[in-house]
């Protein structure tokens, strides 16, 4: 009864005017009594997700901006991705298999402990794909823990080793754009576009685990392309959220000729089920 009284509270939410939903959502789910829990039941959530082989999660486009935990409510199923960790050994790799409505996948994540970049899911190959040194939606333990004690991170962008090469070349191009665009949008002119400055935690971050909706602590991070909302788990920092910023739209643009949807780089995860 309390799950689909939450539920309907978040489509009325999402429905109403407004250009901040998840905001509107947070403040009201702190404010029920059973959902305004302390901190630390938000903080024991996170924890209790372990990255291990069989943790599945479902993954959506944020291009129209609904957020939160609806599946089956809010949420075109054609465009979403039902996500299945099928090997994690954290510190060295990480293995995954995708679904969507039109097409699966395989991503392996060799030398993830090493890695600096994020692998988006619009970027991801149809069939077997590979990428070294890339967390995937993951950061690494090393980055996540920098991130926590000195308060930034260089988390870059990255591609997958079968990526077509007009993909590439864009993507080469729109580096050097947002390298420029970063620049220009600071005093000193040498910011990097994808380090990562932590801006706070949430407690209060809707989320369904094992079908039940959940407050999860996240960590939230940002930088000239992105917000990142990042689970505060130093053993599963899965990036739960990417907002990408629109100051960045100029820069991504040069991916337009690419199959790659640029205006759909943001995601959300919206449930996670734990094996």
């Amino acid at each position: 009864m309390r799950t689909r009284f939450v539920i309907l509270l978040s489509a009325l939410l999402l429905s109403g005017a407004g250009c901040a939903p998840r905001e509107r959502l947070e403040n009201a789910l702190a404010k029920v009594p059973w959902f305004g829990a302390p901190s630390n039941a938000a903080s024991e959530a996170s924890r209790s997700i372990a990255l291990e082989s069989g943790l599945a999660f479902t993954v959506r486009p944020s291009t129209l901006g609904v957020t939160g935990a609806f599946d089956g409510v809010i949420g075109d199923e054609s465009r979403a991705l039902r996500v299945t960790v099928r090997e994690a050994a954290p510190e060295t790799f990480l293995a995954t298999t995708w679904e969507s409505a039109s097409a699966t996948g395989t991503l392996a994540l060799a030398l993830y402990g090493d890695a600096e970049a994020m692998l988006l899911p619009a970027f991801w190959p149809v069939g077997e794909g590979e990428a070294r040194q890339n967390g995937g939606l993951w950061m690494t333990r090393a980055a996540f823990e920098t991130l926590q004690n000195e308060g930034g991170v260089e988390w870059r962008l990255g591609l997958a080793e079968q990526t077509l090469s007009v993909v590439s070349r864009a993507f080469q191009t729109f580096n050097t754009l947002a390298i420029t665009y970063a620049g220009s949008a600071t005093t000193s002119g040498a910011a990097s576009p994808f380090h990562l400055k932590k801006t706070g935690t949430s407690d209060t971050f809707p989320l369904l685990v094992d079908g039940r909706l959940t407050l999860v602590r996240v960590v939230r991070a940002s930088s000239w392309f992105a917000d990142l909302f990042i689970l505060d788990h130093p053993e599963n920092p899965l990036i739960l959220k990417v907002v990408v910023h629109t100051a960045a739209q100029p820069a991504l643009k040069a991916l337009e000729p690419t199959p790659v949807h640029w205006n759909e780089l943001g995601y959300e995860i919206t449930s996670i089920s734990r094996p």
